[in-house]
């Protein structure tokens, strides 16, 4: 079928239990959206994506996006104009798609036109692009035409931020779109976080976590980050770039926020054909999990780097982070349990707000830090992979 409806559910329709935190609720939303409930039940605003051949001799199709007015009208009011519109471009990106797979299996060689109808933020507009079966065939991700598609809307977005996935719960790339839009709209996309050991892999022969676990990297951030200064993490993190591979996500954020670029080497050897048996301190992919909160929801790779502290050392930004060191896995087990423990007396686990930190000032070296670790309160994004973390690691165990 060329038509494509996405029925909009207020995140507040979940909202069926006392005290249950926002993060809770957009994951009872996922679940929804996988057991792919066909009811109108909750529905406040729909979008349809419709795409027909013109001409089939000179491979020219339209394709129109607009809103289904089914539903009350104060539920339409509520309804972001913006994201109206910042959704129906990634509808337009799966239709396109889905046009040119159906060239591909065709085997049409033919220049491919599009016209395509949405809504602008002032109203509806039309926007026509004419791209080639080689910027747009099977799987490649129109980053080019996605900045076209997002230029009435925001020019500066779409010309200069970085492009990153939307995805559907099981991790589908639905489209892409600037990076800022993910932020604002709260979008569900693809990321990373990886534990940093010294010197000794976590993992033992087995592949089971060892014994007794190698030192973890743990850093503060800076007081003057705009989300939670002064917090802790005990993992690396960052959002993947639209189209790039969790494992080279994972490997450019050690490089960028610690300064190990090992693993990046690696990675580019194996891409130019020049390998050279050299060790990649990176793990494979562990596993993935979903992380909701008030202000990020996505789904993360998890991984694991082996930091040979002989061959090369940590090197923070100084805007970044005030504050690393190595730390005892036991104590990082502790001190996580203990700032989970409070986010839940604060009624602010999971997701629900940010947490204030206790600032620690004047304590610059990892002795006088670690003797403070019982009032270390970590960033809440990174205490739900950690709670991912232990689950996993008690799964294996099991195995």
């Amino acid at each position: 079928s060329n038509e494509l409806r996405w029925d909009l559910i207020p995140i507040n329709h979940f909202d069926t239990e006392p005290n249950v935190g926002v993060g809770t609720l957009a994951l009872k939303a996922l679940d929804h959206a996988a057991r792919q409930d066909n009811t109108e039940d909750g529905v406040a605003h729909s979008l349809r994506c419709e795409w027909t051949e013109e001409s089939s001799s000179s491979n020219v199709w339209s394709i129109h996006v607009d809103e289904i007015t089914t539903h009350k009208d104060e539920a339409r009011d509520d309804f972001s104009r913006e994201l109206e519109c910042v959704l129906s471009r990634i509808m337009v990106q799966c239709a396109i798609k889905q046009i040119a797979n159906e060239n591909v299996d065709n085997n049409n060689k033919k220049a491919l036109l599009l016209h395509v109808t949405l809504p602008l933020l002032d109203g509806s507009g039309c926007q026509k692009l004419s791209l080639s079966n080689e910027n747009c065939g099977g799987d490649g991700h129109l980053l080019t035409t996605v900045r076209h598609l997002f230029n009435p809307l925001n020019s500066e977005y779409a010309q200069n931020m970085e492009l990153v996935d939307m995805v559907s719960n099981n991790g589908e790339v639905l489209g892409s779109l600037p990076r800022p839009y993910i932020h604002t709209f709260n979008i569900l996309h693809r990321g990373i976080g990886m534990i940093v050991t010294k010197d000794v892999n976590i993992f033992d022969e087995s592949g089971k976590i060892s014994s007794s676990p190698p030192d973890v990297y743990v850093h503060q951030r800076t007081s003057t980050k705009r989300v939670f200064p002064s917090l802790y993490d005990m993992f690396v993190g960052g959002v993947s770039s639209s189209g790039e591979t969790a494992t080279w996500t994972a490997a450019r954020e050690v490089g960028e926020e610690l300064g190990l670029k090992r693993a990046l080497v690696v990675l580019e050897g194996q891409q130019e054909g020049e390998e050279d048996g050299s060790f990649n301190p990176l793990s494979d992919e562990l596993f993935q999990c979903t992380i909701c909160t008030s202000y990020n929801r996505c789904i993360v790779s998890m991984f694991a780097y082996t930091c040979n502290t002989t061959l090369e050392a940590i090197k923070w930004q100084e805007e970044e982070v005030a504050w690393g060191g190595w730390v005892s896995y036991d104590i990082v087990e502790t001190a996580g349990a203990l700032s989970i423990k409070r986010l839940k007396q604060e009624g602010v686990w999971p997701g629900t707000g940010v947490a204030e930190s206790d600032e620690i000032k004047g304590k610059d070296s990892i002795e006088e830090k670690q003797e403070l670790w019982e009032s270390w309160n970590f960033v809440p994004d990174g205490l739900l992979v950690w709670v991912a973390w232990l689950q996993w690691i008690d799964g294996e165990a099991k195995r």
